[in-house]
């Protein structure tokens, strides 16, 4: 529990200092500083909200704008990962903070090929923080081990992650195989709007907007579920063939976006945005996949704007957004309903 004698906290400061231990790589600064806060009286899920939530949002900024690397993104969340885990461990030691054996249990989990671990990593203590027992499979759990899993343990719940919208198809196969087992399925992450409407049509029991939520959401699930049903909109049915077919069919769009710019005098085979280029393309293609699936035409134009500010920091043409947009409609152009929806 949250203790009352904590003083009000700057978390201002707080942040700068993680930042700056994390912009050096200095893993034992930053975990000294989690450390100190636990010392000042603070619960881990304020040490979350506060400090640990801001900072990864604010390290995605940085490497957007290019101002990190990848490798200083990657190193700066796996030491939060560890303050994380290192807060969860002390936590666990306190007997008073462990959950009742009877307590329900839930299985929280990332969904398949998505890396970003630790929104459901946060997830999971929020849930420990309300009292529940919890299961945490991490990063990329496949949909057959985690039917495995809900077989062995037989979870009250399963809370999947989902913050790359190009997953959203993969979101929905193990939507299905979590109901099949009779399951409630809980989804949250970024790749889902706030309304929750892309969680309801790929057949989640519901959709937590934040961790802070996820435990009152969890209380609301029925008992059981049914099997999810059949996705009818339109396209639906493309997505999962534009999903398994995206490295070849970001490699077209690469070849359509340099021709289209070689045509314009603006293409630049040396540039160093070619290489985000390369990260980014199958990503696009996948969250057109993600529209499709899911019936929001939002999840393409998204990944566009991103994948327009990320070149555009990375020196590609101020015209690069309307560039890649034809390059992905040309791709796809024989994809009806996803070249229909590019086009417009």
């Amino acid at each position: 529990m949250t203790t009352t004698e904590a003083p009000t906290h700057d978390w201002a400061a707080a942040l700068d200092g993680y930042l700056g231990a994390l912009a050096a790589g200095d893993r034992g600064t930053a975990l000294g500083l989690v450390r100190d806060l636990r010392r000042q009286g603070y619960d881990v899920l304020e040490i979350i909200t506060g400090l640990l939530g801001p900072a990864q949002r604010r390290i995605g900024e940085l490497w957007m704008s290019d101002t990190w690397s990848v490798a200083q993104e990657h190193a700066a969340t796996a030491i939060s990962e560890a303050a994380l885990h290192s807060l969860a461990l002390e936590r666990d030691a306190d007997l008073r903070a462990g959950a009742a054996a009877d307590a329900p249990l839930v299985v929280v989990s990332c969904v398949e090929q998505e890396w970003h671990a630790l929104p459901a990593l946060m997830v999971a203590e929020h849930l420990r923080g309300a009292g529940y027992r919890v299961s945490y499979l991490g990063a990329n759990a496949s949909a057959q081990h985690l039917v495995r899993h809900i077989h062995e343990l037989g979870p009250r719940a399963v809370l999947l992650s989902c913050s790359i919208s190009a997953f959203l198809p993969l979101a929905r196969r193990q939507i299905e195989a979590v109901r099949e087992t009779g399951t409630p399925v809980v989804v949250g992450g970024t790749a889902f709007d706030a309304a929750g409407k892309r969680a309801q049509t790929l057949g989640a029991t519901a959709f937590a907007v934040s961790g802070p939520d996820v435990a009152g959401v969890v209380a609301g699930l029925p008992g059981a579920v049914g099997p999810a049903e059949q996705l009818l909109h339109p396209g639906a049915d493309e997505a999962f063939l534009v999903f398994g077919d995206r490295e070849s069919l970001a490699d077209e769009v690469e070849r359509l976006l340099l021709a289209s710019l070689a045509a314009a005098g603006l293409n630049d085979d040396e540039h160093p945005w070619l290489t985000a280029l390369d990260d980014q393309a199958p990503h696009l293609v996948g969250a057109v996949a993600g529209a499709l699936v899911t019936g929001d035409e939002r999840v393409a134009t998204d990944a566009l704007g991103w994948a327009e500010v990320v070149l555009r920091h990375r020196g590609a043409p101020e015209s690069i957004g309307l560039h890649l947009q034809r390059a992905l409609a040309g791709a796809l152009r024989e994809v009806p309903v996803a070249a229909s929806m590019l086009s417009a």
